[in-house]
């Protein structure tokens, strides 16, 4: 509770943080921060012409949609929001190197303000697919008043493991080159290409203990199939995720007094 204790001291640098990030993203364009709508909607209409009309993807009426670009995209927006809060964090402290060097300044706040920064990014891309499900599905029902938890356990799982990434990357250095194997092994070993009816039998235990397995579900359950999720993986999921956040926020109070001295 002491890091959700400070985060809540801090919030107002924090948000300060999350508007910088997002304006120096497209400083400069002649668009600005309509960049932030324009790509989540490229990209849902390029997966609409590659896999459903090109390739004529197709899943189960039991996934909530037959349309497989609105599936894909389901999942590939809390997959993106994570992997680059992950890797972004990765550098953050050398990014703002100046600022660990001042001992007023609290350093746990940076992977705070990736991770929030790439949750705004997901929240437009998932007014985008909200749009597009109430448009061309079965429509939106009463679980989606359920994505706040889903949002909230995510970014608490994210931000533990950003602090972990952040902090150790301080040390050694070959952090961010393991980091990029591991999150594209983790990315294809979750089932967003693929319905979790697929998984052979022998591999299921790989979706019982991978995270964003729950995360993903998740999201599908409560967009596409207008269904709460269900419970054991959303209590596994909660369990998981405030362990990791307070492991995280721990490691990094305990290294952070060194960061001065190595960067």
């Amino acid at each position: 509770m002491s890091g959700v204790v400070r985060l809540y001291r801090h919030r107002a640098l924090i948000v300060n943080f999350v508007k910088r990030d997002l304006l120096a993203r497209y400083k400069g364009s002649a668009m600005g921060v309509f960049w932030s709508v324009a790509h989540p909607l490229v990209m849902l209409l390029l997966y609409t012409l590659v896999f459903s009309v090109i390739l004529r993807v197709r899943v189960g009426a039991a996934e909530g949609t037959q349309i497989f670009a609105l599936y894909l995209f389901c999942g590939m927006l809390p997959w993106n929001a994570f992997q680059e809060g992950i890797s972004r964090s990765t550098g953050v402290i050398f990014d703002h190197a100046n600022l660990i060097k001042r001992t007023i300044f609290p350093p746990e706040i940076l992977p705070t303000y990736i991770v929030l920064s790439c949750l705004v990014n997901e929240l437009i891309g998932l007014a985008i697919l909200l749009g597009a499900v109430g448009l061309t599905a079965h429509g939106l029902g009463l679980p989606l008043l359920f994505l706040p938890v889903i949002l909230l356990l995510q970014a608490a799982f994210t931000l533990g493991l950003a602090w972990i990434v952040a902090a150790i990357n301080v040390f050694l250095r070959d952090v961010g080159q393991l980091l990029g194997m591991i999150l594209t092994l983790w990315l294809f070993l979750t089932p967003i290409f693929y319905p979790p009816s697929l998984i052979p039998k022998s591999l299921e235990w790989m979706l019982l203990v991978n995270p964003m397995g729950w995360v993903v579900e998740a999201y599908r359950s409560v967009i596409l199939r207008s269904a709460f999720p269900a419970a054991w993986p959303m209590a596994a999921l909660a369990l998981c995720s405030a362990i990791v956040f307070g492991a995280g926020y721990r490691l990094f109070q305990r290294m952070q007094g060194a960061f001065a001295d190595v960067i």
